[in-house]
């Protein structure tokens, strides 16, 4: 997603001076719009003014296409070498997985009123405490929304405006923000594996809804995963 704003900004750049260039106008037409410039009836008398001039707006162009190429090639090698940063910087992969069938049974759920027309969503693991807690109005979602570790530790705090996600942070069970989690917001199940650089360690789980599904959460040490980036 980000690559892709990256590109279409280097394709627009690149485009607009490909344009620019492309208008410069020929030998020819100056000298035209030079001689039209010139006063009195007497035009042959100016001839050598006329070519002092074209002569010095042919330079001005060409250092102009010059400063244009220059600077086109800097903002391309700015891009490549941005984009080559973010996706070297990245920590996770994540999996499609197509084996849970039904997902309503991968939480048991339960719905509350509260005042001001406010609901809360109170999702639990099969076996073991809160999964997840969020607050809808109007059948959307809206303020604050958190998800659990199976210890119980938090694993996730939103918040939403009417069903628009305003900010999103997700926690190692120690309590640091993960950095570039993915944005997973579709209603698939997908695996996650995510490298924990300050403990040299790899974590993995199946990821549904802003949750981990239960049983699916693990941990290995960084030698031992072929998924670990040593950071940059």
């Amino acid at each position: 997603m980000f690559g892709g704003g990256f590109l279409k900004q280097m394709n627009d750049s690149l485009k607009y001076n490909r344009d620019l260039l492309g208008k410069r106008k020929s030998l020819r037409e100056v000298y035209k719009e030079e001689i039209r410039r010139t006063s009195g009836s007497h035009k042959d008398e100016h001839l050598e003014s006329i070519r002092v001039r074209v002569t010095e707006r042919i330079n001005k162009s060409k250092k102009r296409d010059t400063i244009t190429r220059i600077l086109t090639l800097i903002a391309f090698c700015i891009i490549v070498c941005c984009m080559v940063l973010v996706y070297s910087s990245i920590d996770f992969k994540a999996r499609r997985k197509e084996k849970y069938e039904d997902k309503t049974k991968l939480f048991t759920t339960f719905r509350g009123r509260l005042p001001n027309g406010l609901e809360q969503k109170v999702d639990y693991f099969k076996k073991g405490g809160k999964a997840a807690s969020t607050y809808f109005k109007k059948g959307l979602r809206h303020q604050n929304s958190e998800s659990f570790y199976e210890a119980g530790e938090q694993f996730r705090s939103a918040l939403y405006f009417y069903d628009t996600l305003i900010t999103d942070i997700y926690f190692f069970r120690t309590g640091d923000t993960i950095p570039n989690f993915p944005a997973v917001y579709d209603d698939n199940v997908h695996h996650l594996i995510i490298n924990d650089p300050k403990r040299a360690q790899v974590i993995e789980f199946d990821f549904y809804d802003g949750k981990i599904i239960q049983g699916t959460y693990r941990t290995t040490p960084a030698q031992q995963n072929p998924d670990y980036r040593k950071p940059m």
